[in-house]
């Protein structure tokens, strides 16, 4: 690290190559390839992933939710507002006032069941334009604690 006063040698272009913001360049790229194919079923591919793991798994509290979903609470509190109001989901206090519990309703296994179709042919989409390799790989950094 330069000091003020001495001249900087930093090699910056090695930012070019950030694995972060690869990273979430192609999120954000993957992101809109499943919200293309996804868009004629009403069903954004942030709402299908935590529908569909309310539908697997059952009622949660919002902080195991978070976690299985890899997200902020904050975020995922954020993201649970609109399908609140498309009363896919209901929230209410669990045993614990503070600890709130979050639940798939029949509008929202109808719509998970109307979005499947179109998830389907996305997740193969990505698949193929993963290969198998980035697939086996992008799974393995999905399982691995990294903080």
């Amino acid at each position: 690290m330069a000091r003020t006063g001495e001249p900087d040698t930093t090699d910056y272009m090695a930012t070019a190559g950030c694995f972060c913001m690869t990273s979430r360049e192609a999120a954000r790229k993957i992101t809109r390839l499943y919200d293309s194919r996804m868009q004629e079923s009403g069903v954004r591919i942030t709402q299908f992933t935590i529908l569909s793991q309310l539908m697997l798994r059952g009622e949660m509290p919002i902080g195991k939710l978070a976690g299985l979903l890899g997200m902020e609470r904050t975020t995922l509190t954020r993201n649970l507002a609109p399908l609140e109001e498309q009363k896919w989901i209901t929230v209410r206090s669990g045993d614990d006032p503070r600890a709130r519990l979050i639940a798939i309703t029949a509008p929202g296994r109808a719509a998970v069941r109307r979005a499947f179709p179109y998830w389907s042919s996305a997740q193969a989409q990505v698949g193929k334009l993963l290969g198998s390799e980035g697939q086996a790989a992008l799974k393995l950094l999905g399982s691995r604690n990294l903080g």
